[in-house]
């Protein structure tokens, strides 16, 4: 009945929590290859030190173990994520399912490698890479003003222009780009110069960097925009100008924005 006495709710929802909303930077060996609907491993490495621990999870969590002598099967294991994280407290682990690769992926996730000769490799594929293609995942960073600083990720942002003066203008229906739900903090764009905010509080958002103030709600509504230079609103379809594709650097975001009629050729403008 170990289980029922030491594992804690609250205590456990929080750790899984955190660990979803910080997974663009910590990756654990589960993350080697993409799987559905992977489970946290806080979840799993709680539930087996609930289960075969004499204390509260909140007190052998952070903790060193060895549980040797206690094996674990799993014979649907999928992508592997209990099993690792029984491995890591010391258990013996036995898997088994009747997809391929998943047990391609678990065997990979769990056998010791090289790690010296992983290290090798991994820095001449860089090198190859970096010399090949390099040059297009670099931007200028909007707060130090580098030029060549790493794109951390592209966005897409679909453009229109204006019926009545003719100029461009991005078709946000809305600018949080993340929520604090799987995100320390809400994302906003900012709607004059692209930049990315953190907030904690949509509906104060305050203002960007560059002085304007942050909104939640996009120009486009039903079908209809308002243009930000003229006011003029404008209906669906929004662009029927000349098949282009620009790039545009804001806020250390390479944004590429496509417009291009059905059969035309795509010429490829870079600023930066």
């Amino acid at each position: 009945m170990s289980i029922e006495q030491n594992y804690g709710v609250k205590f456990v929802a929080a750790l899984a929590l955190r660990e979803k909303q910080i997974q663009q930077n910590y990756r654990p060996i589960i993350a080697v290859h993409k799987w559905f609907a992977r489970r946290p491993g806080t979840l799993f490495r709680a539930l087996l030190l609930s289960e075969f621990g004499d204390k509260s999870v909140e007190e052998t969590y952070y903790r060193t173990h060895s549980f040797e002598g206690v094996t674990i099967a799993d014979p649907f294991m999928g992508g592997g994520t209990p099993l690792l994280e029984a491995n890591r407290i010391g258990c013996n682990v036995i898997g088994t399912d009747i997809n391929p690769m998943a047990a391609w992926v678990v065997r990979e996730e769990i056998e010791a490698i090289d790690l010296r000769a992983y290290t090798r490799k991994a820095e001449s594929l860089l090198d190859q890479l970096s010399q090949k293609i390099g040059h297009l995942y670099k931007t200028r960073c909007p707060i130090t003003g580098r030029k060549d600083a790493d794109v951390k990720y592209f966005l897409w942002v679909k453009t229109g222009n204006c019926q009545k003066c003719q100029r461009e203008f991005d078709l946000f229906p809305g600018y949080v780009l993340a929520e604090n739900a799987r995100h320390p903090s809400y994302v906003l764009v900012c709607s004059a110069c692209g930049d990315l905010n953190e907030v904690d509080d949509p509906r104060h958002p305050g203002t960007c960097r560059c002085g304007t103030p942050l909104t939640t709600e996009g120009p486009v509504h039903r079908n209809k925009c308002a243009c930000p230079h003229c006011g003029h609103i404008n209906s669906s379809p929004f662009s029927r100008r000349r098949p282009t594709v620009t790039s545009a650097v804001r806020d250390g975001v390479l944004q590429s924005r496509p417009q291009r009629q059905a059969g035309a050729p795509v010429q490829e403008t870079g600023s930066g």
